[in-house]
C-alpha cells in the first residue's frame, strides 16, 4: 500500500499539469514557408474580445511581420496573408479564455497556410490572453 501512494500521487500530478492548458501543435499546410511571409492583416473577429486581434498583431510583430488590423471588408490586396481567429470565453468566478484558434490564410489564393490553437484542459486556469495569443503565433513560427 505504501508503494501505491507515490504512484497515485505521480499520476494525479501528471494529470493536473498536463490538464491545465496547451498550445498547438501548429499545423503547416501547403508549400509556402511561413518564414517567407512579411506582411499580414488580422481580421477582427465579430463579437469577440477586441483585444485579441491586437494581441495577435503584437505576436506577429515579434516575428518582424508588418501587420494591419481591421474588418475583412477592409483587407488590403497587397498583404502576404491574413489571420482569422476564433475565441471562446467562459466564466468561473471570473471570465477566462477557454480556447483560441488561429489560421493564417494566403491572401493570393485563400488557402490555409498554417493553424494553431490554445485549449484549456480539464483543470482550467485563468491564462493571460495576451500571453496565450503570443504563444499560439510562436507555435506556428516554430513548427517544422
Amino acid at each position: 500500500m505504501k508503494q501505491l501512494v507515490p504512484i497515485l500521487a505521480t499520476i494525479i500530478a501528471t494529470a493536473f499539469i498536463s490538464g491545465c492548458s496547451s498550445v498547438g501543435p501548429a499545423k503547416l499546410q501547403g508549400n509556402k514557408p511561413v518564414a517567407s511571409l512579411k506582411s499580414a492583416y488580422v481580421v477582427v473577429a465579430t463579437g469577440g474580445n477586441p483585444n485579441i486581434g491586437g494581441y495577435l498583431q503584437g505576436g506577429l510583430a515579434r516575428h518582424n511581420i508588418k501587420t494591419d488590423i481591421g474588418a475583412l471588408r477592409d483587407k488590403p490586396a497587397d498583404v502576404d496573408f491574413f489571420v482569422n481567429y476564433k475565441e471562446h470565453w467562459n466564466w468561473d468566478i471570473a471570465v477566462y479564455l477557454e480556447s483560441l484558434d488561429v489560421e493564417f490564410v494566403d491572401n493570393s489564393d485563400g488557402k490555409t497556410i498554417a493553424t494553431s490553437k490554445f485549449r484549456q484542459g480539464l483543470f482550467h486556469s485563468f491564462p493571460d490572453p495576451r500571453t496565450k495569443s503570443f504563444e499560439v503565433i510562436d507555435s506556428i513560427y516554430n513548427a517544422k
